[in-house]
Parts: C-alpha cells; structure tokens; sequence
C-alpha cells in the first residue's frame, strides 16, 4: 500500500496545549512526533508495537514537565529511527531535525564510552530489533554510571559487538515521500483519534488502488507481510516507491537491452556479500579507531597522574626516595627492592605508609595515579588487537611504544603500595611486559650514546 499524507480536506493545524513549551530545544521531537502520526495507520499494520511506542510517546510529550527532558528526545528519535525502517523511507522532516535526529538516536543522556557509542550509531542499519533494542538499553544504563570503563562494561561492550556483527541490515530508506514546508514550524502532536486523518486517507488510497488500471510494479500489489520475530515489520523492502514512470523506463531499459544490450545508465550490481563486508570492514573500523582513541587518551591521564603524585602531593617522599637512589649501586630498582620490612631501606617504607595513611592529599594522589596506570594497562592490550589489523601498525607501534616508555619509566620509579615493589608491578601481567618492553627498548637506546636511564635524574622540585 503506497503510503498516503492527508490531503482530502481542509487540514486545521493542530493547536499545541496552553502549558506546552515553545522553546527551540523541543522542536525537533514534536516535528519527528508530527512525522510519525501521519503514518500511524501504516506502522500500526506492521508494528504494532512501535504503533503503541510511538503514542506513548505522544502523551508524554503533552507534559511540559517530561517533554523538556533530555531522556524523552532521545526516545523520540529512537522511535523515529525505528519508524523509518518500518515505513521503508524517511519521515518528512527538515534538514535541521533530521541532523537533531541522527544526533539524538546515536547516542544516549550521559553516554561517553566510545564502544558502546560505536554501536549505539551502527544500529540505524540493523534490522535485529533486538539487538537494537538491547544496544540502546545497554548505553541507557551505562551513561547513568559515574565509571564507564569497567570490566563488565568491557565485557558487554564486546558482547554486543559480537551481536552487531552478525546481526541482519536493513536497506538504506528513500526519500520522504513529500518534504515538509520550508517555513513550517512544527507543534506538539496531538492526541491519537481512534480513527486519524491519516487513517481514512490510507483507506482511501487502498479503495484507489484496488480500481485503479494504470500499470503497477510488484511492489504495489503485494500485501502487507505481519511482523516479523526479532525483526522489524518491514512489508515492503524496495528502497524507493516506483511509479508509473519507472514501469515505462522499464520497458525502455528492455527494448535498449534487447537490441543492442545493457543501457548504459545501469551499472554492475554489487554482490551483497561484498556490500555487506564493506560493510562490517567499516564497522570494525570505527570501533579500532575508537580504541586508539580511548586508549592514547587513558596513556595521557596516567602520564599526568603519576606527575601529579611524584611532583605534586608526594613530592617529599619521593625526593628522598630519589636521593637514595642516586648513591645505591643498583639505582631505584636496589632501593624499591629495599623498601620492605628488614629491608636496607625500610625506614624508607615506614615513611612511605605513614604519607599514606596520614596525609589525604597524598594518598588521593597515589590512588588517582595508580588508577589511571591500571586503565591505561587495559587499553594497552586491546591496543595490540587493533595494530595488527592496521595498514599504518609500524606507525601506531612506534606511537605508543613511546608513550609506554615514558609511562613505565615513571612507574617503576614509583612504590607500590605493596612492600619491595614498584607502581609497575600492580597492572596485569601482560600490560607490564608491554610496557617494560619499551622502557627496556629505551635504555638500550640510551645506553648505545653513554647516558644511564636507569638512573634517576635530578629530583623534582
């Protein structure tokens, strides 16, 4: 059934409520809200669901209250989404409110972990409802947390990218059927009839159809299929609606093709299988870039956290720790070593614990940097995943090699809280043979021009 917009009649533009907000922030979800009621009847047929969502919705928006928070606009724009699957096109909107929607259902309130933001954009192509629905619960919930790297948001981050991967895509929808007015200012939607405007043109238009003899493609003869399980109910999967004119350049394209072969305005089809491993190549590419990001990120937080601890808050300790250090032969790995109980510096240790346990400042410090080294470690890791598909690795290798040099220096220079112990040896095994790697590639370095990397520099001020 070709979809229909009121037109019988004169059409009385709806009348927002007296205590609805006209502010600009709300505009484009009463557009996309506007949008989609002019096709409930269609999107009840093949979503009921959505149908139920989408005049829900509606109703939340009639309160001043709900309708100006964050929350609710990007539930609209999650529904718009959805519609436009259904409805195998876009929904007429402005350029403006459409970029506002494609901004809105690409993210969520609160939402910075790149992953999963990653995913929450890949979902305007899935046709898994379920998968979608799971992305978009999935970052809901993550963006409400203060910490949005943790190992079971990794964890799920990785489970749902599995999901992506082999979930079902939809094809790109066409055009609106009929663009909205330049200078049209969309209001609040009103309230769903029992029978809409919307509803008696689509009856109309299938009355229509039904005597109508002018030639028609497939698309419009076919019924509407139901719903499908884990899907959305998608009826009619072309890309654009045909016209009549398309059955005539079709018939042109078969008398060309007949008599001297393919016209030469139609191009070689693509194989879905290449498309759709283009596809998931861009996907992934997405999510590795995404990492490089978040992991060069974490390895900055971690440089200036434990400068943070050595040159700020736990300068004083850290000054005599360097000073000895300077006159033991075995330089700061002989006197870590050291600082233990019985150790030859374990008034050093005492020392070391009482700033701990003492001084606020100086603990907070310790901990913010021996955190940031630890999630800067986890990054690493999956950093290396990530090289070894890039065309660029030699360059991105020698990139953070260079920041693990810097990093582990500072952290092997730096007590752990555990006795006889550096900062180093805290993070995950792995990461520690990563970073100590380049230190040790830095030394080596070093060590062919004469210095001593090894051994501390002057103490910091």
């Amino acid at each position: 059934m070709a979809e229909a917009e009121p037109t019988s009649g004169p059409q009385q533009p709806a009348t927002p409520p007296a205590s609805a907000p006209q502010d600009a922030s709300r505009a484009p979800a009463a557009e996309m809200l506007e949008a989609m009621s002019r096709y409930v009847s269609t999107i009840k047929e093949r979503d009921p669901t959505l149908a139920q969502e989408i005049a829900s919705l509606r109703s939340e928006a009639s309160d001043p209250i709900r309708a100006n928070q964050r929350e609710l606009h990007h539930l609209v724009a999650y529904a718009a989404q959805d519609a436009e699957k259904v409805l195998g096109h876009q929904l007429p909107l402005s350029d403006a409110t459409r970029k506002e929607m494609q901004r809105l259902a690409g993210s969520a309130p609160g939402l910075e972990n790149p992953r999963i933001l990653n995913l929450l954009n890949s979902t305007a192509g899935l046709a898994d409802r379920d998968t979608v629905h799971e992305v978009r619960r999935a970052a809901t919930e993550i963006g409400r947390q203060a910490d949005q790297n943790t190992d079971s948001i990794r964890a799920q981050a990785e489970q749902l990218e599995h999901r992506v991967r082999q979930a079902d895509r939809v094809p790109e929808p066409a055009g609106s059927p009929k663009a909205p007015a330049a200078n049209s200012t969309p209001s609040p939607a009103p309230p769903e009839p029992s029978e809409s405007a919307a509803d008696r043109n689509d009856k109309r238009a299938d009355a229509n159809a039904s005597t109508s003899t002018a030639p028609r493609s497939p698309t419009h003869t076919q019924p509407h299929s139901a719903p499908q399980q884990g899907g959305y109910g998608q009826a009619n999967p072309a890309v654009y609606q045909r016209s009549a004119l398309d059955s005539i350049l079709d018939l042109m394209r078969a008398g060309v093709s007949a008599a001297t072969g393919p016209a030469p305005w139609e191009g070689q089809p693509q194989p879905l299988g290449e498309r759709l491993a283009a596809y998931q190549a861009r996907t992934q590419a997405g999510v590795d870039q995404a990492g490089l990001q978040y992991a060069e990120k974490a390895g900055r937080a971690a440089i200036e956290a434990l400068d943070g601890f050595r040159t700020g808050e736990g300068a004083t300790i850290m000054n005599r720790i360097q000073s000895a250090a300077r006159s033991d032969p075995d330089g700061m790995a002989g006197v870590l070593s050291g600082m233990r109980d019985g150790g030859r510096y374990q008034d050093l240790r005492q020392q070391f614990n009482n700033a701990l346990h003492d001084e606020t400042g100086v603990a907070r410090a310790y901990d913010k940097a021996a955190e940031s080294l630890a999630r800067y470690g986890e990054a690493r890791i999956g950093v290396e995943e990530i090289i070894a598909r890039r065309p660029d690795a030699a360059n991105l290798t020698a990139k953070f090699q260079q920041m693990d040099a810097e990093i582990g220096e500072k952290a092997e220079s730096t007590p752990s809280r555990r006795e006889g112990k550096s900062m180093i040896e805290d993070i995950t095994k792995q990461a520690a043979e990563i970073i100590q790697h380049a230190v040790e590639a830095l030394k080596s370095v070093f060590s062919r021009s004469g210095a001593s990397p090894s051994r501390p520099g002057p103490s910091p001020s």
